[in-house]
């Protein structure tokens, strides 16, 4: 049973690593570089194919970066949100032990 809790928790770390800003930012420079390869390699060889896929992929990296850029805003936003909230909540215990 702990042994399986401990796979799960494994798990969902490794799902949230997997979904989080830096992973997309970083999938998405990957694929920018990538497709900016392919696509000189395309109109340098002649081969349109090759080309429009590579600005297809420069297209999906710049997407999946932006992406990444901004899930670090919102939870940057939701950090400042927190802070906010506790700063509030110590306002009202300190309002309370004063009444």
């Amino acid at each position: 049973m702990n042994t399986e809790k401990a796979k799960q928790d494994a798990k969902a770390a490794a799902d949230k690593a997997a979904h989080s800003a830096a992973a997309d930012k970083a999938k998405g420079h990957a694929n920018q570089v990538v497709g900016t390869v392919k696509e000189k390699i395309g109109k340098l060889i002649g081969d349109d194919e090759l080309a429009a896929k590579g600005t297809v992929q420069h297209a999906e990296g710049k997407k999946d970066q932006l992406k990444g850029e901004i899930k670090e805003k919102i939870e940057h936003a939701k950090d400042t949100v927190k802070a906010g909230v506790e700063v509030i909540k110590e306002k009202i215990h300190d309002v309370r032990g004063k009444v």
